[in-house]
This record gives C-alpha cells, structure tokens and sequence, in this order.
C-alpha cells in the first residue's frame, strides 16, 4: 500500500467500482411521455454494487488546474485558481506552484470573519442536527476514534482510469481534526486532484481560501445581481461535513442604492456543518433511492421519491437553510463527494416545495477548476447541429430538427448542421472560423461510462469521439488554452451516465473542464425525446431573459414544474406562447412535464453566471 501526501499532512484516498454503462436517449413516437418498449428493455441492469458501494475520494500525484479564460466583459479577479503548466505555461517549473500550505489562512488575525461550526459530542438527530461555535484558529478533535484500527484500504486493478491505493480513514481523520479554512483547502486540493487524475490532465496552483472564495463570490453578485453561495460537501464513513461559503460586500457596492439589508456583510463568510448520526453507506442507499425512483419513466405518474428526496434535503440543505435566507441568497454551487454527483439536485424537497422553488442550482467539480468570470449572453451565436439519425447502430432522435431549429429561432441567431454535416471534421472547420460561437449545443447520444476516461463519448453522425479525442480538438482549437476561451456553454441534449460509477461521476463532474469550456448544460438520464424538447426550447429563451446561466434553467424547470411548458395536441407550448409542431406521426394527447423526471435531469455545470 502507498499513501499520497498531497502536504505533509493530507492524505488523500479513493476506490471505484466497475459497473455496466449506461445507455443514452433514443427515439420515442409510440408515447408522447415514455420511451419505446424496446428502448426500455435495452436498459441495462442495476447492480447491487453500484448503489452503496463505500467511493472515497481518489487521487494521483501532479495535479491541481486552470481552465481560464473569458472574453472582453468579464473581470480578471475571476480567472480560476489552478493552472495547467503543460499548455499554459510549458516552461514554469513544478516547484513553482505547492501543494496545500498547512499554515496557510488559519491564522484568526488573517480572517477576523471565518468562524467554526461543529458540532456537540451528543448524539444529533437527522432532522434536527445541532452545531456550535468554536473560535477561529481552534481545531476540533474527533469526538470518535474508529471502532477498529484496520485501515481503510483497497487497490484498484485492471483497467481503471484511477489505478490508485486508498486511506480514507487518514485523509477523514485529517479532515475532521483541521480548522474550518484548512479543512476547505483540504476538500478543494482533493475535488481537483480527482478530476485531473481521471482526466489525466497535469494542473499545478493553490487551491482558494475561504477568503477568496467569498470575495469572488461577492465580485460576481456586484457584476450580476445575483448572490451564490458556494457549498462543499464532504461524505465520511461515519459522518457527513459541509462547507458553506457566503459572498462578501464589495466596498464598491456600499454607495449603490441596493438595500441596506442585502448590504450587510455576513456574520460569518464560512459555516460548517457536521453530522454524525448518518454513515455513507446509508447515505448513498438514500441517493441510490432518490436517484431510481425520479428517473424511472414508468413512475412519471407516483411521487414515491418524495420520501428519499425529503431526506437528502434534512440533511444537505436544512441545516444551512437559515443563513442562505437570512443573506438572501439566490444560487447553491454544489462541489459534492463521491456517489453524491449525479443527484438531481434540483428535486429535493422540503416537504412543501422543490429545491429548485427557492434557489437556482449549479455544481462544479472544485471551486478552484471553475472559471466563474460573467459575460452577457444574449444573443449569443450558436452552432447548433445534431442528427435525428445516425450512420450504424444509434437510434434515431425523431424531434432533432425541431430542436435545434427552435433553438436558433432565425437565421441570424445561429447556423444548424444536421445528420450528414454533424461529422467531426466540420465540427473542428466551424470552430476555426474567425467568428467564435460563444454557445454550441449538440442534439445526439453521449454517454458517461464506468471504466476509463476513453470508454466515454459523444455521437456524432457516422462515429463516436471519445471525450479525450474532444480534449484535443479542444486543445487544437486553442479552447484549453486560451486565456479567453470563446465557448462559454456547451450543451449536450441527450446523454446519460451510469449509476454508482466514481469514473462516470467524475466524467460527468468534470464534463466542462475536460472539453475547454467554461460550462457545460448536459442530463443526468434519459429524458423523452419530447421532454428534451420542451426544456431547450423553453431554456434558451430564458437565457436571452436572465442573462444568468443558472437563472435561466431554474427558470425552465419552474415552467415546466407548473405546467406553463406543456403538450397540447401534437404541439409543444412554450411559456411565451409560442408552439412547437410536432412530426404528425407523433401520438395525440396533452399532458404537462409536471414531474421531475422531465426537468430535474438536466444539471448546469462549472461557470454558473
């Protein structure tokens, strides 16, 4: 066994499990709300493994990266924290950028802001977990020694991506003993260390403080109106932590006329959480739930995910809820653990309402990895191509042209390329043109597959291109590493990543980084074809509305949650009262989207603004 110190004191670990892949949208005309029979049958089979298998964080050495860049609008305070020393910089050395400093931001005079929440050694309840405060600079002893001194480890063999050898209870027992800013460093450095392993990508830098995290979140709420709040969530054996950071006041907005109440500085610009009364096989059998139950096509008329979606709630929002309402927050960027990145987010629920009712959603793989500089996207030009079939195996996607027709509105809003044109050697032609497209959006098959970083990829017309085949297209086209790369959001509209799989979490988590944008709008399952259709359509024009990325998919998801975005007799009605057409061969009937299987799917991932 061998351990990586990523500092003389933090060790990291990981494990994955090898499942089946999953399989990515198909053609539906035989119901207006499913997929076809066969499609379903083609399903591939849950395994027990892939449900409450023990994922830890995973790791290699070299790693942590800059995925920079934006054009003339956005603010230089907000280029990321890591950079990529072999394309940015091919002369700077690896001495040049350390690991984590244990000492770095824990002193109290730095940070007179940041306090400590952790809990009393009593028993919490689930529903009710208590915290207390601990005074800035103090470290929090576990208040439990593991029940046994056998180490948590495991090697990874065969043809894993991630071939690494783990100690969770170290890194865990690290984690819990460090104060509240080193404890966050120490969750970032692991985040990029996961992704870039996985990716195989060599990125070098500090991870961001406490300080600096609020400080950015604070510069964008300046440049967008909008208030996020950032939250790190770390996944223990025996126990689960988060992080909350909360956006600072920059001293230019104390003379604007926002509200005297939305100017107070926070009490606290970082809040942790910690419960001991959940283990991370039960909490990953409650995501495993959640996740079954809401995707599952054949259950769009039962709300039996409620129960588990109601627990995830408890515990990843309940305990922090008070501080976001009390900052007024409007948008959670989630960097969650192992067997927590595929969750749908969007649909927990509190009892009364979704999550999505409250806040806009986004999630990053790290803080550090996420190039959150703001550019204004209305009508920005987009490459909008696809196929509704394909050469080979892949089934037909009926409503493609109709998709990405309704995206583009006109012909000055974007060009299409369609079936025999969506091929690889003009997706490369279109994007070495002199004018850039800002938006490319991709109606085809994608899937995030168990195995390694190449076992995933995107359909194109007459091949399949592996993710690290996009990278270097990516790299070739100047998007890694370009100080102001020019896509800023790639979507794909019909992909699906296997259950209980660390690589495809990692794949999917890490999906805008490994392709050089700055983020990426891509779904969770399967959604019919119609569904898909409905929430691009819907999408794109409240893109043009809020100018925010995130704002924009809450947006949809509300409309189509409400019944405002719904099939009425071979059309698709949009909330500005347009329709959509549907082929004639498509089934009649009229039905909302009401369910979170249509719209909770799609998850906004890296730069959120």
């Amino acid at each position: 066994m061998k351990k990586l110190l990523i500092s003389s004191t933090i060790v990291l670990g990981s494990m994955i499990l090898n499942l089946d892949p999953a399989h990515c949208q198909s053609g539906n005309m035989s119901d207006i709300t499913m997929p076809n029979p066969g499609e379903i049958n083609n399903q591939p089979p849950q395994s027990d493994a892939d449900q409450t298998g023990d994922l830890g964080n995973s790791v290699e050495p070299e790693v942590i990266i800059d995925n920079s860049g934006s054009d003339g609008e956005s603010q230089p305070s907000s280029e990321p924290f890591f950079i990529k020393k072999d394309e940015i910089n091919p002369t700077i050395s690896d001495e040049s950028y350390g690991p984590i400093n244990p000492d770095r931001e824990v002193n109290s005079e730095n940070n007179p802001e940041i306090i400590e929440e952790t809990p009393p050694t009593e028993t919490i309840e689930p529903t009710e977990p208590e915290t207390k405060v601990v005074e800035e600079g103090e470290t929090t002893e576990t208040t439990e020694k593991a029940e046994t001194t056998e180490t948590e480890t495991e090697e990874v063999a065969g043809e894993s991506d991630i071939e690494t050898t783990i100690d969770t209870q170290a890194y865990e027992l690290q984690l819990q003993q460090s104060n509240v800013n080193l404890a966050l460093l120490m969750q970032e450095e692991s985040y990029a260390t996961q992704i870039a392993s996985y990716s195989k990508i060599k990125i070098y830098g500090e991870a961001p403080s406490v300080k600096e995290i609020s400080q950015r979140l604070g510069d964008l709420w300046e440049q967008t109106g909008k208030k996020a709040a950032f939250i790190n969530v770390s996944l223990q054996k025996k126990q689960i932590e988060s992080f909350t950071v909360l956006p600072s006041v920059p001293p230019s907005l104390a003379s604007t006329n926002i509200s005297k109440n939305q100017l107070v500085q926070p009490t606290d610009i970082v809040l942790r959480h910690t419960n001991k009364n959940i283990q991370r096989k039960t909490l990953l059998a409650t995501a495993k739930e959640f996740r079954q139950e809401i995707s599952n096509p054949r259950k769009i008329r039962q709300d039996n995910y409620l129960a588990s979606a109601r627990q995830l709630y408890q515990l990843l929002i309940e305990p922090i809820e008070a501080e976001l309402e009390a900052n007024n927050i409007d948008i959670l960027v989630f960097a969650m653990d192992s067997g927590l990145r595929l969750l749908p987010l969007a649909a927990l629920h509190d009892g009364s309402q979704f999550l999505i009712e409250k806040y806009a959603v986004a999630t990053v793989p790290s803080f550090g990895l996420t190039d959150t500089r703001y550019v204004n996207l209305s009508e920005s030009y987009i490459l909008a191509m696809g196929a509704s079939k394909f050469k080979g195996e892949s089934a037909n996607l009926p409503t493609m042209p109709l998709e990405l027709r309704s995206i583009t509105h006109n012909a000055s809003r974007g060009e299409i390329y369609l079936n025999e044109d969506f091929t690889v050697a003009n997706f490369k032609a279109q994007n070495l043109r002199n004018q850039p497209f800002p938006i490319i959006h991709l109606g085809t098959h994608a899937e995030f597959n168990s195995g390694k970083f190449d076992d995933s990829y995107i359909q194109f017309y007459d091949e399949k291109l592996q993710l690290s085949a996009l990278r270097q297209i990516s790299d070739e086209l100047g998007w890694s590493t370009n100080p102001n790369p020019p896509v800023e959001l790639l979507v794909l509209s019909a992909c699906k990543t296997a259950l209980g799989d660390e690589a495809a979490e990692l794949g999917f988590a890490g999906l805008a980084l490994q392709t050089g944008v700055k983020s990426a709008l891509a779904s969770l399952w399967y959604v019919s074809d119609l569904g898909t259709l409905a929430l691009m359509g819907e999408f794109y024009d409240r893109l043009d509305d809020t100018l925010i990325k995130a704002e924009a998919l809450r947006q949809t998801q509300l409309r189509m949650l409400t019944g405002q975005v719904r099939v009425e007799d071979r059309k698709i009605k949009l909330s500005n009262g347009e329709y959509l057409t549907l082929p004639a061969n498509f089934p009649q009937g009229s039905f909302a989207f009401s369910h979170p299987y249509f719209w909770s799917s799609f998850t906004l991932i890296g730069n959120w603004n």
